[in-house]
C-alpha cells in the first residue's frame, strides 16, 4: 500500500475555518517512488487527503514528523530491579531536566533496560494533542510520530548532522536537538564527540574548516533524497527512533481484514458450539436421571426377589455374589430356578418368586392351566433332584387357570 509521510512544521492552532498548521507532505508508493509531494497548509492538506481511501484508514500507513524544537530528548540512569519499577521512576528522574510541571508533559520512552540508561522524550502535551487534533480532523491517524532529530542515526562518540537551511538538526547517542545554523559550530564543540557525520546537506568551507580542526567529518548523501522529508522515507525504518505514541495516543490497529471476512462464519462456528455444549449437557442431565431412576429400579427388584435383605448397597454385585453361592445344606438360586424352568410349559407362567438365601429356599408363584399340569411340574423337579412343596393350589374364578403357591429347596434332612 501507498505510505502517507507529513512534516509538521510548526505548532497546530485552531481557528473558526479549521486549524493553521505548515506542513510537507509525500506519498510514496510501494516500490518506493514518490508519487507526489509538496508543502501546503491544514486547507491544503484537506484538499490532499481522502480519509475515506483503505490504505489512509490504516495508521501503519501515516508517518508523522514534529520539530524537534518542541521536543526534549534525553538519556538518563534511572534506578530499578524491573522495567516496571523503571518506568514509575521515570518521571521523577527527568522532572529535574524541564522546567515546567512534569504532568503537563508526555515522557516516551525507548526501550527500558535493567542497567543501562534509558532514552526518553519529552513533549507538552497540549502541543501534541493540537497536533493529533488537527490530523483527526483530516481524517488522519498517525500510527507513528517522530521529532526529526530522532530519525537521524547514531554512533558512539558522533555527532550526525542534517543540514536543513538555516536548522541544523543535531543527534548524539545521549541526546537530540535542533540548532540555527549560526551556532552550529558552538553547538558542536560542545559536544564530547570524535566524529562528525553529515547525512544530508553540506557544511560551508568555513564549518567544515572550524569543525575538522579536532574531529574528523564524513559527509554521506542519500541518493534521490532531494527534500528533508525524501530523507525521511528512506531512513525512518532503520531509524533507533522513539514513536511518541505511546500510553493515551497509542494508535488503534486496523482490524484484520480476513478476520471481518470470516466473522460471519467464526459467529456461526460459535452458535453451534454453544448448541452442541447445550445438547451434551442436556443429554448429561437425561442419562444421568435415567441412571438414577434405572438404580431405583434395580434395588426394588432386589428387595422384591431378596426381601429378607437389610442393606442393599450394590444390586448388580450382591446379586451376582447370590447367583454364584450356595448355602450350607441348601440350594443356590440358579440350581433352583434352572430346573423350575425347565419342567414348565408353554401353559405355566411364575407370577412372582423370593428367594431366602440364609434356608436355602425359592418360593414362587404359579399360574397353571391344571392340578395335572402341577403334578407334571413336581415330578419332573423329583426327577431333578429338587423337592417341590405345594403350599397351596387353587382354582381361579372364571377361569380353568389354577394358582399355586410352592416352595423348592430348603434345608435337605441330613443336614
Amino acid at each position: 500500500m501507498p505510505r502517507l509521510f507529513i512534516r509538521l512544521l510548526s505548532p497546530a492552532a485552531a481557528t473558526e475555518e479549521g486549524y493553521s498548521v505548515t506542513s510537507a507532505w509525500m506519498i510514496q508508493e510501494d516500490d518506493g517512488r514518490t508519487r507526489a509531494r509538496g508543502e501546503t497548509d491544514f486547507r491544503g492538506l484537506s484538499d490532499l487527503i481522502d480519509p475515506h481511501t483503505d490504505w489512509v484508514q490504516n495508521p501503519n500507513n501515516i508517518v508523522v514528523t514534529i520539530p524537534a524544537e518542541h521536543v526534549l530528548s534525553l538519556s538518563v540512569e534511572v534506578p530499578g530491579r524491573s522495567v516496571g519499577q523503571i518506568r514509575r521512576a521515570l518521571p521523577f528522574v527527568v522532572e529535574e531536566y524541564i522546567t515546567t510541571d512534569i504532568e503537563a508533559m508526555h515522557l516516551a520512552p525507548g526501550e527500558l533496560r535493567r542497567g543501562a540508561p534509558s532514552r526518553v522524550n519529552l513533549l507538552e502535551i497540549s502541543l501534541l494533542e493540537a497536533w493529533l487534533a488537527c490530523l483527526a480532523e483530516l481524517g488522519v491517524h498517525p500510527g507513528y510520530l517522530f521529532s526529526e532529530a530522532e530519525l537521524l542515526p547514531v554512533a558512539p562518540r558522533q555527532a550526525t548532522l542534517l543540514l536543513d537551511g538555516d536548522r541544523v538538526l543535531v543527534r548524539t547517542p545521549d541526546q537530540a536537538a535542533a540548532v540555527d545554523r549560526d551556532n552550529l559550530v558552538l553547538a558542536v564543540e560542545a559536544l564530547d564527540v570524535d566524529r562528525v557525520l553529515v547525512v544530508f546537506g553540506a557544511l560551508t568551507d568555513i564549518e567544515q574548516g572550524q569543525l575538522a580542526q579536532d574531529r574528523e567529518i564524513e559527509t554521506v548523501q542519500t541518493p534521490g533524497a532531494t527534500t528533508v522529508l525524501e530523507y525521511v522515507a528512506a531512513h525512518w525504518q532503520s531509524a533507533d527512533a522513539v514513536n511518541l505514541l505511546q500510553g493515551p495516543y497509542r494508535p488503534r490497529q486496523p482490524s484484520n481484514p480476513n478476520w471481518q471476512r470470516w466473522r460471519a462464519v467464526a459467529a456461526l462456528a460459535g452458535v453451534w458450539i454453544v448448541v452442541a455444549l447445550l445438547t451434551r449437557t442436556a443429554e448429561a442431565i437425561y442419562a444421568d436421571h435415567q441412571a438414577d431412576r434405572l438404580e431405583a429400579e434395580s434395588v426394588a427388584l432386589y428387595r422384591d426377589i431378596f426381601p429378607n435383605e437389610r442393606r442393599v448397597i450394590n444390586p448388580r454385585r450382591q446379586l451376582q455374589a447370590k447367583l454364584g453361592e450356595g448355602t450350607d445344606g441348601g440350594s443356590d438360586l440358579l440350581g433352583l430356578l434352572g430346573p423350575l424352568a425347565a419342567t414348565l410349559g408353554q401353559d405355566t407362567r411364575i407370577n412372582s418368586f423370593s428367594y431366602d438365601q440364609d434356608r436355602g429356599e425359592l418360593s414362587a408363584d404359579l399360574y397353571i392351566d391344571a392340578y395335572e399340569t402341577l403334578d407334571r411340574v413336581k415330578e419332573g423337579l423329583s426327577q431333578a433332584g429338587v423337592p417341590l412343596e405345594v403350599i397351596t393350589a387353587e382354582q381361579q374364578q372364571n377361569s380353568k387357570s389354577v394358582r399355586a403357591r410352592v416352595r423348592l429347596g430348603g434345608r435337605r434332612a441330613d443336614a
